[in-house]
């Protein structure tokens, strides 16, 4: 068979499994080949061995059974970073981005007025992604912090860390910043907000990333609760507390935002108009 058939093989095998089936195809293809992707694309018309047609259809079939892509690479890129994930944390998601390029205009803001070195703490941390990433971002004016309740996540994150900066960020195993000592100018994180119907829902279907990063509770609200509250008592004054959200929750975490004492507290929408990331300000 040629590379151009196995491909369109591949990709059938995944279309009713992923929204992405031949992008999905050519990245296990080139796993199992040892090759770019783009060098698998460019080989359509050249024959696929049997040592790596029979690597490409192991790799078919566990994307097939509901294994996500990244934790068959090992490897999943955000913000140019290729971060190690596997099934102890969720997989880095492009909606994501909008929640560091907010904490990255408030950090700057905050350097403009000289509260540098920057203090930042990013809770419920998982594989690291956005900690690492504002680390790698800010350079020397930021002290990146991060904490996860799951000390496979944490060890994980931590392991992210040295080998994408080269060195370690001060790392907590915590429940909500239990035991998280600030003050910060700025909080972020991205907490589960999955409601738990829906978390069932995907695990019938046999969803693989761990409940412990989607489950957010009846509402998918309980883990924003106990954040918003606890985030006022370790923001310095005028720290921000930046969090992504479900696409629907924005005027829901606002109010518990206000609730808890924050102020200037505004809902940021991603390219497609839904609501993504909700800021607030501590007095």
């Amino acid at each position: 068979m040629i590379i151009r058939a196995a491909l369109s093989d591949g990709a059938a095998a995944l279309a009713s499994v992923s929204e992405t089936p031949f992008l999905d195809a050519s990245l296990l293809l080139a796993r199992a080949l040892g090759a770019s992707r783009e060098r698998v694309l460019a080989m359509g018309p050249e024959e696929l061995d049997e040592t790596g047609g029979s690597a490409f259809r192991g790799l078919i079939a566990r994307r097939a059974a509901g294994e996500p892509v990244a934790y068959i690479l090992g490897l999943k890129e955000f913000r140019g970073l290729e971060f190690g994930v596997d099934e102890r944390v969720l997989c880095p998601r492009p909606d994501t981005e909008l929640l560091v390029e907010a904490a990255l205009r408030t950090a700057r803001s905050f350097a403009a007025s000289d509260r540098a070195p920057l203090r930042i703490h990013d809770a419920f941390t998982g594989s690291g992604a956005v900690a690492v990433a504002l680390a790698a971002e800010l350079g020397d004016s930021a002290a990146v912090s991060m904490s996860d309740l799951s000390p496979d996540a944490l060890e994980l994150a931590r392991e992210n860390a040295r080998r994408l900066l080269g060195h370690e960020l001060p790392a907590a195993l915590s429940d909500c910043m239990e035991g998280v000592d600030g003050p910060f100018e700025l909080v972020t994180a991205n907490p589960p907000y999955v409601t738990s119907m829906f978390c069932d829902g995907i695990y019938a279907s046999g969803g693989k990333e761990p409940r412990l990063a989607l489950d957010g509770g009846p509402d998918g609200l309980g883990l924003y609760r106990r954040l918003a509250p606890r985030a006022r008592e370790v923001l310095a004054p005028g720290g921000v507390l930046a969090v992504e959200i479900g696409d629907e929750q924005g005027s829901a975490v606002s109010a518990l935002f206000r609730a808890a004492g924050f102020g200037e507290v505004d809902v940021l929408r991603d390219l497609g108009g839904r609501d993504r990331v909700v800021l607030g300000v501590s007095p």
